[in-house]
């Protein structure tokens, strides 16, 4: 979702199989990131995948969305961790995620939800993995949610995850950062009334 740092071991056998499984699972989920897709895609030999990762396919996926849970990870304790108001970080975050979806001609999505909606009884090894990485990337967005009561920030973190991947979704159907756009200022208007900045330099009233 968010413009991701290039790692810097990309160019190892094993991180090209898992960059390129991740950049299949965003532009067409589980059921394009195929054993013989990211081969071709990697350019790696097809031995290699069952060197790295000898269990297959969803080993390999397991691995991807893992490095996805970090650096997506990263991006957002970066992001919710400014000394901003709550407000400008959910339209930083909607604005960032259009962006960089406008970046790839709106191609690719979010891998993990693209995954979580293709797990089969086939897959189900991977749900775990899925409700992981959602976790941590709530834990993420919770941390940073300082104006918000504690109690309720896991349930706000919810929120906003939700409403960027429905927005995310309507953004690749439209062709148009417009829906994450509109989202994101609703939402960060919405939160900045129910959790209005703190002021700076109040005086007391007679």
């Amino acid at each position: 979702m968010l413009p991701e740092p290039r790692p810097a071991d990309a160019g190892t056998p094993k991180a090209r199989l898992i960059l390129a499984t991740l950049d299949l699972l965003r532009r067409s989920g589980l059921a394009g990131a195929g054993i013989n897709q990211v081969v071709e895609a990697s350019r790696s030999p097809r031995g290699s995948v069952y060197h790295y990762f000898p269990r297959g396919k969803h080993e390999l996926v397991a691995a991807a969305l893992r490095d996805a849970e970090r650096t997506e990870g990263d991006g957002l304790r970066r992001l919710f961790g400014q000394s901003i108001p709550l407000g400008q970080k959910v339209r930083a975050l909607f604005a960032a995620v259009g962006a960089n979806l406008e970046s790839n001609a709106y191609r690719k999505g979010c891998a993990l939800a693209a995954v979580t909606l293709d797990l089969t009884e086939d897959s189900e090894e991977l749900r775990g993995v899925c409700q992981s990485v959602f976790d941590t990337w709530l834990k993420a967005i919770a941390a940073g949610l300082a104006g918000a009561v504690e109690a309720e920030r896991r349930a706000v973190a919810q929120l906003i995850l939700v409403t960027l991947e429905g927005a995310l979704i309507l953004a690749r159907a439209s062709g148009t950062q417009r829906p994450l756009l509109d989202s994101g200022a609703w939402l960060a208007d919405l939160l900045a009334l129910k959790y209005p900045p703190a002021r700076r330099g109040r005086t007391s009233r007679r």
